[in-house]
């Protein structure tokens, strides 16, 4: 991975990482989860169109339509809203730090539905990754339990999204599944917006920029930079954006926000990172 990719990665993660920094501050503003993720893939999905109907001359929609569709509610739509709900009672590094287990779910799905995917030192990664996570969300841990859970239950149906789409037939463009999910998502959550229409009139003009922001560059543009540059460093190096946006969200929670990070939470962090190390590491042959 050269200088260029390396910062292009750094941007993606830091695009990513910005995404929670963005929904704490709409919270602060006063919107509603529901509202917030609704506008947000409203912008996503203007965004993403031009993209997606380029494509749509060169895929067909038949062979992608379940997968679009599934995809829209597995990998957009009900992650996005949990996430929402649970930026109500976690700051933006702790949410960061939640969905960072996604890889480890991920390896534990995969050697539980497939033998040779087994190693000892992936079932070392996963149970080092929930000691971390039970340290910052247990009994005694900092963080809202209730909200932990929702983190946990999207970033569940994260890794199932990766698992279904690292498993399709080669005919099958991911690519262009994820630009149509974004549309799917924004279809699914749109009755939320005639819900909310009364109370999106009165949004303000700072809720508005923040929410652009999410849904265009948080959201639509780091999918798009991020798919471009995995063709060209390969799925191994783009995976480390795992642990770049932690650190990035962390950092700009800590920045703008004033949030703390203590002793418990490093530990807790350090442990699920460790998790995903070694939950990903490839069996020696």
């Amino acid at each position: 991975m050269n200088t260029r990719d390396f910062l292009t990665l750094l941007l993606v993660s830091l695009f990513w990482g910005g995404s929670f920094l963005f929904l704490r501050l709409l919270v602060i503003e006063g919107l509603e989860p529901l509202q917030i993720v609704s506008l947000r893939m409203l912008f996503a999905a203007v965004f993403i169109a031009p993209f997606f109907l380029k494509k749509l001359k060169k895929y067909s929609f038949q062979d992608h339509g379940f997968p679009i569709l599934l995809i829209g509610l597995l990998n957009t739509a009900l992650p996005f809203s949990l996430f929402a709900y649970a930026s109500v009672h976690l700051g933006a590094g702790s949410l960061s730090v939640l969905q960072a287990i996604v890889p480890i779910l991920t390896a534990l799905i995969l050697f539980s539905l497939y033998r040779d995917e087994f190693s000892y030192m992936k079932l070392f990664g996963v149970l080092i990754g929930f000691s971390g996570l039970f340290l910052l969300a247990g009994p005694s841990g900092e963080l809202d339990l209730f909200s932990s859970i929702l983190c946990v239950i999207a970033s569940l149906s994260y890794a199932i999204s990766g698992v279904y789409l690292a498993n399709t037939p080669a005919k099958i463009n991911n690519s262009f599944i994820g630009m149509g999910s974004l549309i799917v998502g924004a279809i699914l959550l749109s009755p939320f917006l005639i819900n909310f229409a009364e109370a999106n009139l009165s949004v303000s003009t700072t809720s508005w920029i923040y929410i652009a922001i999410l849904g265009i560059i948080n959201t639509s543009l780091a999918y798009v930079i991020f798919i471009k540059l995995i063709k060209r460093i390969g799925s191994l190096n783009a995976s480390f954006v795992t642990y770049l946006v932690p650190v990035s969200s962390i950092s700009l929670g800590i920045l703008i926000l004033d949030e703390t990070f203590t002793l418990d939470m490093v530990v807790g962090s350090a442990l699920i990172f460790l998790g995903v190390f070694f939950s990903n590491k490839q069996k020696t042959t």
